[in-house]
């Protein structure tokens, strides 16, 4: 089994990833001691999980040429390859044990993000995937029910996609929870649709006062009934998790639901925030939708799964917090570069092969610790 390597940079400030020149003749120190690499050129840098290149602030990270990175050993294993071919190091601004990677000089650029797709899941149901985001629409002999319009920036390819299969217009667009990113755009559709929402969604949407962004004409609390044509959907709220108002689109006739942010289908979770998860709610609202009659889960990122994700994804949470505990009753610091490699190794064979694993693992760490600051310590088992 390959282990994982880790590196330190010092200080934080230099952001860097160092590739070695070709030739190189230095050999990594055999104690584990630090040595310090100059930069052969400048690169980008790439998520190691992903292969994306990192953004901090939305601005593309370099490791630039000239800048000194210090490197160290785990384990007795060199953290990086000779002949200019790849290096991993931890660490960033905003989470500082996040694995990344950079290709030698010269590597040609990144392959260019997916084409959107349109796929049919059923005679009336599509789904329509978009740089990274999902949603879905059902077409009726009175109109269409969409979900999320999933941004400004791609509001206006999703409308060509649905006319692209019927002249019906968009009765009713279902906005999947409050978060802007994935409901801000909706305005392409105001001249035919209504827009139906959780009642928690319609004070943060309002407040963006975002003209793009139509306020929710129509919500509930509980449990309410959509129906358009043949086509009858429930709608429900499973508890907190993602959000205080994400919902739950249900079409038992496909016996599918559309559920964004909380059930991610072949992905580590991405959090949890402080700001408006709610990580023992989730778990029990996993548990509801586990009892669910349904076949498949139309996510809000990625493809379509099945039903089983809703079980490893609330294993995984209680796995993560529990790996967690474990690191602690072991005596490693919250937070620290070692208690991440502990938890990396606790999850690894059962989740180690999920998109962002590496990347994530850090990141939903500190997420815990905020929301044992903001909550009080709780555990998931």
């Amino acid at each position: 089994m390959h282990r994982l390597l880790a590196l330190f940079l010092i200080p934080v400030a230099v952001l860097a990833i160092a590739l070695l020149p070709r030739g190189a003749q230095s050999a990594p120190a055999a104690d584990g001691h630090t040595r310090s690499i100059t930069m052969a050129c400048s690169q980008p840098v790439r998520d190691v999980g992903t292969g994306q290149q990192v953004f901090i602030g939305g601005v593309p990270w370099f490791a630039e040429r000239g800048q000194i990175v210090l490197a160290h050993e785990w384990e007795g294993q060199p953290v990086y390859q000779f002949g200019g071919r790849r290096y991993l190091y931890i660490g960033s601004v905003t989470s500082p044990a996040r694995f990344f990677i950079v290709e030698e000089c010269g590597q040609p650029p990144a392959a260019p993000p997916p084409a959107p797709q349109l796929r049919q899941l059923a005679a009336d149901t599509y789904v329509y995937e978009h740089t990274g985001y999902t949603t879905i629409f059902i077409v009726t002999d009175e109109g269409v029910i969409v979900g999320d319009p999933m941004g400004a920036s791609r509001s206006g390819a999703l409308k060509a996609a649905i006319e692209s299969v019927t002249r019906q217009p968009v009765r009713y667009m279902v906005y999947s929870h409050h978060d802007a990113d994935h409901n801000a755009g909706g305005g392409v559709f105001r001249d035919t649709a209504q827009y139906v929402a959780h009642a928690a969604a319609v004070e943060p949407i309002a407040r963006r006062n975002d003209p793009n962004s139509p306020v929710p004409q129509i919500t509930f609390r509980d449990r309410m009934t959509l129906r358009l044509g043949h086509a009858e959907l429930q709608l429900s709220h499973v508890g907190l998790n993602h959000s205080e108002s994400s919902l739950v689109l249900h079409y038992p006739a496909r016996r599918l639901i559309w559920a964004v942010d909380f059930i991610p289908v072949n992905s580590v979770i991405f959090g949890p925030r402080s700001d408006g998860d709610y990580l023992p709610e989730w778990v029990e609202s996993l548990r509801q939708v586990e009892a669910m009659d349904i076949d498949t889960i139309v996510p809000g990122h990625g493809s379509p799964g099945p039903k089983i994700w809703a079980t490893w994804i609330r294993e995984s949470l209680q796995d993560l917090v529990g790996a967690i505990q474990e690191a602690e009753r072991r005596g490693m610091e919250a937070r620290s570069p070692r208690m991440s490699e502990f938890v990396r190794s606790q999850l690894y064979f059962k989740y180690g092969g999920w998109d962002n694993f590496d990347s994530r693992i850090p990141v939903n760490i500190a997420g815990v610790y905020d929301l044992w600051d903001k909550f009080g310590r709780f555990s998931l088992n």
